[in-house]
């Protein structure tokens, strides 16, 4: 550890946003890819004086002996990774964050806030941005590096660490621009406050034969299947004022404060998945479903009988097929919904209801 530098270090730490997902298209190819990003991010610190301190998976943690130099590297290799010809389904997205401090360094290498607060802060980016810390944008402003702009993100809450940290985002020509919300424990909390509360309308879909689609494809094209399904749900839902506050596996649950919007944007979705390209033999059948009750709000998301209820709801749909209980459809009976039609299906009884239910089938007027 004799070569690192001491003093005023500015630290970089590198990961690989979705990995998992890469790993699971390419299967045996991703080390490849992964032997690729290595020589990359190598190749931009060894051209501007960095340190290589550490490398776990596709991670790498980084030591420089100015702030200007590690910022170098970093536009250097976000660069060469937008410019390589990676193969389908394989291009890596790197999130990088750097902090200046003045760390211990020991016989194993530095400790102390300052390396807890660099990772913190490369942890919260995204795939394609770099982020510095107050201490390092303001030795990179002092400098006045031509071509690069530092983007003020505001104060954040990271994970484990009692000082809030202003955050600013490297713009530079040649490099991604907007991205969403950092995912710091106070940009976390300010997307909680925004989850409606009181009477809530859930929206719940899942994917019919997710297993029997999963083998039939194979990992890399239902990988693919899904990332599409998911951007799809997703942008409908916010283009309705809906709020998807959980994923998992193939299942989304929204929320919406107005169950006309959630009927509306179930219907969407519907026709936005329809019109959507698939891998060949991978579209998938989805069923969704709509239950408005009372919310309950824990954590980041909800708990509750209404939440509850919208999950037998979607279980009682077909593939291809919005169900709504008989509670949103009083909701929204005698409102306008704008070519939409909810028909009564015969009385069933579903898990979680108290009595027999007469749910409704939601479908645009042909």
């Amino acid at each position: 550890m004799n070569h690192l530098p001491v003093g005023t270090v500015t630290f970089l730490f590198t990961d690989v946003e979705g990995s998992t997902g890469v790993l699971r298209r390419l299967g045996p190819a991703y080390g490849d890819v992964l032997v690729r990003h290595r020589e990359l991010i190598r190749g931009a610190v060894d051209a501007h004086g960095g340190h290589e301190v550490d490398t776990q998976g596709e991670g790498f943690f980084v030591a420089f002996e100015r702030a200007k130099d590690a910022v170098a590297a970093a536009v250097t290799a976000q660069q060469e990774h937008r410019t390589e010809q990676w193969p389908e389904g394989g291009c890596l997205a790197v999130r990088m964050g750097m902090h200046t401090a003045e760390p211990e360094l020991g016989t194993s290498g530095y400790f102390g806030m300052g390396v807890h607060r660099a990772a913190r802060i490369c942890s919260v980016g995204h795939g394609g941005q770099i982020l510095l810390s107050r201490s390092t944008a303001g030795l990179v402003d002092e400098d006045e590096v031509p071509g690069l702009e530092l983007r003020d993100l505001g104060e954040h809450v990271l994970k484990d660490l009692v000082r809030r940290e202003r955050i600013y985002q490297l713009v530079s020509p040649g490099l991604r621009e907007q991205f969403p919300p950092l995912r710091s424990m106070s940009e976390l909390a300010r997307n909680a406050e925004r989850l409606p509360t009181g009477t809530v309308t859930f929206f719940v879909t899942d994917i019919v034969g997710s297993r029997a689609l999963m083998r039939s494809l194979g990992l890399a094209r239902y990988s693919i299947m899904l990332e599409r399904y998911e951007d799809t749900v997703r942008s409908v839902v916010a283009a309705h004022d809906g709020r998807v506050f959980e994923f998992v596996g193939d299942s989304f649950i929204g929320a919406f404060s107005g169950a006309r919007d959630a009927v509306l944007a179930a219907v969407a979705t519907m026709a936005a998945l329809g019109a959507s390209d698939w891998p060949e033999g991978g579209r998938p059948e989805v069923q969704l479903g709509l239950h408005t009750g009372e919310a309950e709000r824990w954590r980041s998301g909800y708990v509750g009988f209404g939440l509850i209820r919208a999950l037998r709801v979607c279980d009682a749909a077909r593939g291809g097929q919005i169900v709504v209980s008989p509670t949103t459809e009083s909701v929204v009976a005698g409102l306008d919904l704008y070519g939409v039609d909810l028909r009564a299906l015969p009385e069933r009884r579903l898990e979680d209801f108290d009595r027999p239910v007469v749910l409704y089938e939601a479908a645009g007027r042909s």
